[in-house]
């Protein structure tokens, strides 16, 4: 199968290599810095083409993508989840639900919505429009060409950088992990099947990351490069990036969840599995612990014991995908561990399936992951944000399950405290298009506003 997508026309022929991933025979381009210069020429006069295009025109042309990607029978939608379980390790059960959740997202209604929310009036993407205040008109343009250096960790943040960017406009050129190339490269054909004429905007490539002569070639062609990564990969590209070059880095990332003493339940047990189970926590919205307030009802120790007993029933819902041996070695430890220091361990009955670790320290503990869970108790919620502290550049989101009189006094502290964003507990997953990933605005960091003072 091709691993990659580059328009048929006008890009020309270029040679090919394969190699095998995960029993998968898959061909890549074998490129060269010159031929990648190339690549990027091509895409950049093909976005005059994509500028000229009325903005309500593009979303209708995602619009239609997205909605092939939601009917079972499409062919692309098939091909998704006949490979997508083989080359990530996802279950699925998790594919199917991964793909129905990102491509709900992606509809006329939903963008529409989205530009609304990110510029105000969609149409400063097409024409001058008069300012509300001040003098003269605006018109919002992106940039000619975006290199995205994007993440295999979750399936759909790939394509939503890719959409943020056709919505402004741009020429994409994208490099994808090499263990998930497939899901941008699916996304890009369903693109090319509805709208041919657009689609010499898009190429998703890979390369190895030792070739760093390709990925300085492919950042001095770019008007702005988006990245994601740990913090060794944002390190290393930032020193890549060309000092005019704008960049958009989205560095690691850690998240939690906050139940306040009245909210200790099953109910937000059941909740809080649902987190904890999408995408095995590989996410930077996945929750690593809960803390969970004293003098209750309810102890933390007994919503540890319901935490267990709604994982257990989360794993027929959203069966779990490939754990990694290390990522197993870490959790057996940890489970002859915590006894030994006061703590307690909720595990799944055979197998590591899930893990929930009761540990009586309060300080920040990161998970090793695959469903492996921190329960800390705290004696009040105003304790948290001092735990956190030393966590506030890595913040993202927060999960919380607390009564409605004591939640404006937490949420203030958990955004001083440098969260990003603060939701229901199971919901932690499903972040509206709308939502401000990192704090920043998805689609105006992307744009250049013109303004012509015409008086």
């Amino acid at each position: 199968m091709k691993g990659y997508y580059l328009p048929e026309q006008p890009l020309d022929p270029i040679e090919e290599t394969e190699r095998d991933c995960a029993g998968i025979p898959v061909t890549r381009p074998r490129l060269s810095t010159a031929s990648l210069a190339h690549i990027a020429d091509r895409l950049i006069e093909a976005q005059k083409r994509l500028a000229s295009e009325s903005i309500y025109k593009i979303v209708d042309w995602i619009d239609a993508a997205a909605r092939c990607w939601v009917d079972p029978s499409d062919s692309i939608r098939q091909e998704a989840e006949q490979l997508l379980p083989r080359i990530t390790g996802d279950s699925p059960g998790m594919i199917k639900w991964a793909l129905d959740d990102l491509f709900k997202h992606l509809t006329r209604p939903v963008l529409l919505q989205f530009l609304e929310a990110e510029i105000g009036d969609p149409s400063l993407l097409d024409h001058f429009r008069l300012k509300p205040k001040g003098i003269g008109f605006s018109r919002a343009f992106g940039p000619r060409l975006a290199v995205h250096i994007l993440p295999g960790n979750i399936p759909g943040t790939s394509v939503f950088s890719l959409v943020c960017s056709l919505l402004a406009k741009s020429s994409n050129l994208a490099k994808v992990s090499q263990d998930e190339f497939l899901l941008p490269v699916l996304f890009a054909r369903s693109l090319e099947k509805i709208r041919p004429d657009l689609s010499g905007s898009l190429a998703v490539l890979t390369w190895p990351n030792a070739q760093v002569d390709l990925t300085q070639t492919a950042f001095q062609k770019a008007d702005l490069v988006i990245a994601y990564g740990g913090e060794e990969t944002i390190k290393t590209l930032r020193a890549e990036i060309p000092p005019t070059t704008r960049a958009i880095l989205h560095g690691h990332r850690l998240s939690l969840g906050v139940i306040a003493r009245e909210s200790i339940s099953k109910e937000s047990a059941e909740e809080a599995a649902t987190d904890i189970s999408l995408y095995d926590q590989r996410g930077c919205l996945s929750p690593h612990l809960y803390y969970v307030e004293e003098g209750g009802t309810a102890s933390p120790v007994a919503f540890a014991q319901w935490l267990a007993q709604s994982l257990y029933v989360a794993s027929y819902r959203l069966p779990k995908g490939i754990t990694t041996s290390a990522e197993a070695a870490e959790i057996q430890q940890l489970r002859g561990a915590i006894p030994l220091k006061g703590g307690q361990v909720f595990p799944s009955p055979s197998g590591i399936d899930w893990t929930v670790l009761y540990d009586p320290d309060p300080h920040f503990s990161i998970s090793p992951l695959a469903r492996t869970i921190w329960i800390k108790p705290v004696r009040d919620l105003s304790d948290v944000p001092g735990h956190l502290e030393p966590l506030r550049p890595y913040l993202q989101a927060v999960g919380i399950a607390a009564p409605q009189a004591r939640q404006s006094e937490l949420i203030f502290s958990l955004a001083q405290a440098g969260v990003n964003r603060i939701c229901p507990i199971g919901k932690m997953q499903k972040p509206p298009l709308t939502w401000h990933h990192d704090g920043r605005f998805r689609l105006l960091d992307l744009l250049r506003f013109v303004d012509w003072e015409n008086t």
